[in-house]
């Protein structure tokens, strides 16, 4: 439960001087919660009820900003499922809020479609989704967070008239900005993660440049070389 995710999270992060407060600590780890269930996806499947032929409201479950549909089974109960193809539903503004509206008609009756969709995973004092397996993933990616914030903290709490005080604030700083960086890749390594997401879209080429004499800089062919003179 979350508890054992805190000390988990305290054993990592190792502020003995004890700068992060409680708040901050379960702040960090729901954002860690969040980030997994991004990459980790939990699906939730429900029954919903047709407005009209082609009108779908969300399940009750659904998470705004988060949720994401994944399929939508019709007519329920077939072997092997029956599935509408994805190309022919998407999810509508309607003046009244979100719904799915269906290029295939479905009949208005009770329970027709079944529709798979995602949620945050769930983690308090009396529930959690996460797998013990994933536990320690989880709560490296919280403590990665807090270790930026301490880095950031300490890189910031120097007294330029006290040298040593100075040495030894950007010498915390850079310990805790390592370890955050060791954390995030212990969390993606852990979950088999290949992030791309802060990649460069392009990469930097050396051109190739010539000379006044239409010959390679700096070095120059044989023939140049060992061209008479």
């Amino acid at each position: 439960m979350l508890e054992d995710f805190r000390q988990l999270v305290i054993d990592l992060v190792r502020d003995d001087a004890q700068k992060i407060v409680a708040t901050e600590r379960d702040r960090a780890i729901d954002l860690a919660v969040q980030r997994y269930s991004k990459d980790r996806e939990l699906p939730k499947v429900q029954d919903v009820t047709p407005t009209d032929a082609n009108t779908l409201p969300l399940p009750a479950g659904w998470q705004l900003d988060f949720s994401e549909l994944r399929s939508l089974e019709y007519p329920i109960g077939r072997v092997p499922p029956s599935y509408l193809d994805q190309s022919r539903y998407a999810i509508y503004r309607s003046p009244t809020g979100l719904v799915v509206k269906t290029i295939d008609s479905v009949k208005v009756a009770a329970n027709t479609v079944r529709a798979s969709y995602t949620i945050v995973h769930s983690l308090d004092s009396t529930s959690d989704t996460i797998p013990v397996a994933d536990r320690e993933p989880v709560c490296c990616w919280a403590a990665a967070i807090l270790c930026e914030q301490l880095a950031a903290f300490y890189s910031g709490n120097t007294d330029s008239s006290i040298q040593a005080q100075v040495v030894q604030s950007q010498t915390k700083s850079q310990e805790y900005a390592t370890r955050a960086k060791s954390l995030r890749f212990r969390y993606l390594n852990e979950l088999g993660i290949d992030d791309k997401r802060n990649v460069a879209a392009g990469v930097a080429v050396t051109m190739p440049e010539l000379d006044s004499r239409g010959q390679p800089r700096l070095t120059h062919s044989a023939a140049y070389r060992n061209r008479p003179w």
